[in-house]
This record gives structure tokens, sequence and C-alpha cells, in this order.
């Protein structure tokens, strides 16, 4: 499933896997070594950096019997074998994690060690986001830090301020000497070293690469029943003023039974304007940044926006949406989805089906298969975007980042380098329990797959890295998960229905505003700036809908206006539009 950084909780570490792959480093010695200590020696690689000669990295040979798609591009299956002679240990700190369990007794663990022979020591963060943060900015201050930080957070920015300093290590001249798999994937995403480079032109973290396509729509799907569509006799609208038709035909035929219909439903988690704003202008959500003929600007306060607003605000005038929108959070979109006897809702706004039912993979007539993610809608100045996010999904920064204490940089980058081959990709998200896909056996897009697991999320505990370290997940990769005819997953519908219905009405790619890094100046004003408008935009948002303030009236809109100009759009434009065009240098 995907892995998304503007996706919903229980997706954005979640996605898809297969095969077996390797690196062959002349090696030498013997014993236990600390890859904080400069004795002892480990690969060829090593001892090359040290002034030894040319490094010899190679990788292993491919395995023979697979499967591949014609024109495939993505990882492919060798054999994985040991980057050196000796056992090496780094010290890591990663997050804690339920599925993960224990990093030290992990399937995965164990299984890297054997065929790397790299072992970790793990430093394990308890908490969760900010939580997690925060005590790895203590242990930085405290001058605590480990060999690397791998699954940590760090922002765009973070990283480029500790690499400024020192603490973390450019690993750009490693990659070229040390990381075969990720040169290649570079090679198949050409962007992908701009998009983890600093402004300064150096790497500082190991990337993961995980091109998920329909993730690529997930901030704007939004979902209808078609049972319920046929029973009122219309068709899936095409434009707004078809979707309000629609609504109120469903709530007149009280299609829920006793008064119980909700025409469409939507969670604090979830935001509406992703979806229903671009049938006014063109809108990505959170921070609302998008980029006109090379300049950067916002659309919160757009005339367009104001008349979504009015148009949302309508629906929730005649209880076409649910009352608490604003304020229900994922346990109550599901009560409202899996209501007891028949479907109580007509649409959702949701990034998958799982957001708000549950997803039985078995039974063909699941209530969950009655839900169609629908086009955009048409405005009524015939506007129609599918908000397409080209550049936020596919390369992950902060994977894997080598701070200043590790010894053997070349070392670290190699074992991280070895993740991205197939069997380990498909290990680490997994775990043990795949198969290499036989001839003519198809994938999700209909092509030859390449391998296949019982099911699409593996939930047992203890048996993978829950997609907290470096992958390489082409598309090509993704989309090579064999399908079952007899336990069809929700991953093929949802490719189908991403490439039919939401890339047809994707925007220009030079309207996205990218993922840009700020300095430290420039992220120290941005924080602030960022936070209060964020606020602002959102609380105005809900206020507009529910009626508290009436879109319509042109003082309360021009109010509106005013706060976000004093909170300071201005300065916070001119902070992005200056990372932009560094961006772009």
């Amino acid at each position: 499933m995907p892995n998304n950084a503007a996706g919903p909780t229980g997706i954005s570490r979640r996605s898809l896997i297969a095969g077996a792959l390797g690196l062959t480093a002349a090696t030498a010695g013997g014993g236990l070594l600390s890859g904080c200590s400069s004795s002892g020696s480990t690969s060829g690689a090593a001892d090359a950096a040290a002034g030894g000669g040319a490094p010899s990295v190679t990788l292993g040979p491919k395995l023979a019997g697979m499967q591949y798609p014609d024109g495939y591009v993505g990882p492919v299956a060798r054999e994985l074998k040991p980057l050196t002679t000796e056992k090496v240990t780094f010290k890591i700190a990663v997050p804690q994690d339920v599925t993960i369990g224990d990093w030290k007794t992990n399937a995965f663990t164990k299984w890297l060690e054997s065929k790397t022979n790299i072992h970790i020591e793990w430093n394990q963060i308890g908490g969760t986001g900010d939580d997690v943060m925060t005590k790895v900015n203590a242990m930085i201050a405290a001058g605590d830090i480990p060999d690397a930080f791998m699954g940590i957070d760090f922002s765009r920015s973070q990283l480029y301020l500790y690499g400024q300093q020192g603490l973390f290590t450019d690993i750009n001249p490693l990659i070229d000497s040390y990381a075969l798999n990720l040169q290649q994937a570079m090679k198949d995403y050409p962007d992908a070293r701009k998009l983890v480079q600093a402004p300064d032109k150096k790497v500082y973290s190991f990337p993961n690469i995980n091109d998920c396509y329909h993730c690529r729509a997930s901030n704007g799907r939004t979902f209808l029943n078609t049972d319920w569509i046929k029973q009122v006799g219309l068709d899936i609208p095409k434009t707004t003023d078809e979707f309000v038709e629609l609504l109120r035909a469903f709530k007149k035929a009280d299609l829920g039974g006793n008064g119980r219909t909700i025409p469409f439903c939507g969670y604090k988690d979830a935001p509406f304007d992703t979806f229903f704003m671009n049938s006014f202008l063109y809108n990505p959500g959170d921070p609302w940044l998008v980029v006109n003929d090379g300049k950067v600007d916002v659309t919160f306060n757009k005339d367009e926006w104001r008349e979504g607003l009015k148009y949302i605000h309508g629906m929730y005038a005649e209880g076409l949406i649910n009352k608490d929108v604003f304020t229900a959070d994922q346990d109550q979109m599901n009560r409202y989805g899996n209501a007891p006897g028949k479907p109580i809702i007509g649409g959702a706004r949701s990034y998958y089906w799982g957001g708000f039912l549950d997803i039985d993979q078995k039974d063909p007539n699941a209530r969950w298969r009655k839900y169609l993610a629908i086009p955009p809608l048409e405005g009524p100045n015939k506007v129609r975007y599918a908000a397409w996010n080209y550049l936020g999904v596919g390369v992950e920064v902060s994977q894997l980042v080598i701070t200043k204490k590790c010894a053997k940089p070349e070392l670290l980058v190699q074992w991280a380098d070895a993740q991205m081959e197939l069997e380990a990709i498909l290990r680490a998200y997994g775990g043990p329990k795949f198969e290499w896909a036989k001839k003519g056996e198809l994938g999700i897009n209909g092509k030859q797959a390449v391998y296949g697991f019982s099911a699409t999320w593996n939930t047992e505990k203890n048996i993978s890295w829950n997609q907290y370290n470096p992958m390489y997940r082409s598309q090509d990769f993704r989309l090579g998960e064999r399908v079952n005819p007899k336990d069809l997953t929700f991953e093929s519908p949802l490719y189908q229905q991403t490439l039919e219905n939401y890339f047809p009405y994707k925007q220009p790619q030079e309207m996205q505003f990218p993922p840009v890094t700020l300095d430290q100046d420039q992220a120290a004003q941005e924080a602030e700036l960022k936070t209060n408008l964020k606020s602002e935009v959102d609380l105005s948002f809900s206020k507009f809908v529910t009626g508290q303030l009436d879109p319509n009236d042109d003082a309360a809109w021009n109010d509106y206006k005013d706060r976000v100009e004093k909170i300071g759009v201005k300065p916070y434009l001119e902070l992005q539009q200056a990372a932009y065009e560094t961006y772009n240098s």
C-alpha cells in the first residue's frame, strides 16, 4: 500500500515488494570490529577509502529463473554476499515500532546480518512523531550521537543544518563509489539526485525511492457508492452541480434507512479542500503552495477559493455532509462505514477504502468493493484538476543518516545499498513469506508478475522493518505484485481507478511546488509563519463551511484575507520563492 507523506495514519509506512540481490566486496582480516573504530580491516572498499586503491565493489550474479515483464525497470534478484569477512558493528538509532517489535530479535535484522556480516547495536527511541524528534535533538545537543540514524523523520532543513555543522556526513562521493544499486535507481529516476541534494549540492542522507503510483493522487481521492447511484437512477457525477444533485437524491431516498443516511462523509484526517477546491483552482492542499509562471503563490486567499467555500458550505447547510466532518476521527469514520446491516454513507473523502470501512479481501461482494474512486468534478468555470503529486512521492530523504561519529561510512553506505536489492526489499517490507512469480502469472498492471505475498499487508510482528529502511521500489516493481484471482486485494482496483479517474486530470508538473530546503535562518522564520498560517486557514475553512462565518458575506471574506495577510503571507512567500529559486539553480 502507499508510503506517502501526505497520506493518512496507517498508510504512510506501507507499500509492496519482491526478490534477492547482492554486493560483492574484496575483504580481509578476522574478528569482531566496530564501525566506530579505525582499527582492523573490513572490505576492500574501506581500504580504498584510506588510500589503498580503487574500490572493488560489484553486484552479485543475477538469480536464474526469475520472471520480469518486458521493459521492466527496477530492482532485480541477485545473490547477496557478505560485505566483509569480519563481523563489523555499527550503532544505529531507530524509532520503536509495534510491527517491528524488538529490532535486535527481528527476523529481517537477523537475515540481513547473516547476508552482509554487519552487526547493528540498536538504540530504540520510544514515542511517536514529535516525541521521537525531541529525543533525537536532545541526543545531538548532548553530543551523544550514534553512527547513524535510520527511520527518523529529519526535515530537509534539519539535514542541511546538521550537515553544514559537520554532524551529518556528505555521502555524495560514497554513492558514486560504493552504492551500485542506488546509482542504478538514480539512473532510472533522473530527478532523484536533485531531490536528495541540499542547497550546497551535498547529500546528507541515504534515500528511499518508492514510486507509488496511486499515492500520487491520494490527497484528493473520493469515493461514491455505485449501488446507491444505480438505485436513484443517476450517473457518476462529472460536475459540481451533478454531485450535489446526486447527494440530494441519496438523502431523499434515505437509502441508509430510518433517517440514518449520510449522503457524503468526511473526517478530520482527510481534508476536503484537496478534492472540492480543485473544481475551482489547482489546489495541492496544505501548505497550499503553487507555482504560476515561476512565481510561488498560495491558494487560500484567492477568489476561486472563496467560490469553493460557498459550494462546500451549501452542501453542509443542506445536510448533505456529516455534521462532525471536522471533528470525526478514524474510529468514528469506521463506525459510519461499517454500520451493521446496509450501508448508511453514500460517499467519502478518503485516501483509500480502508480510511472509512474494513477491507475484506476474500469476499468478492464485500462492502468496500461497492465504492468507486470518482474523477474530479468540473466546476462552473470548467476547472477540473486532480492534484497529482509528481515530486512529493517517490524520493524520501532521511531514511539513513550517517553521522561524523561513524569511522567507516563507506561500509555503512554499502550496507544501506544492499537493502535496495530485491529479496532484501521483500523481506524488509513483508517478511520472509513471499514467492517468486511463475511465468504467466499477472501483476497489478496486467503484465507478468515478479513476486507474490499471501496478503497485501503482512500483519505479523517482528518479521519486517515496516518501511523504516532504505529501499528501491520502482513503479514496475510495485505493480509487479502477483494478483491472485481467488484473493483479490485492493491494490489492483486502486491502481486501475487512479489510472482511469485521476491521471487524465493531473495538473502540469510545473505548477507543483517542489520539496525545497531552507537554510537555518529561513527555516527559523518559516516555522512560525507556516504554523500560524495553517492554523488560521484550517480554522477559517471549517467556520466558513459550517456557517460560523458566511462565505457569501464580503466583510467576513475580507476580514479573513486581512488576518492571513497580517500573519505574514508576503514574507512567507518570499522565503519560499528564494528556496524555489535555489532548488532550480
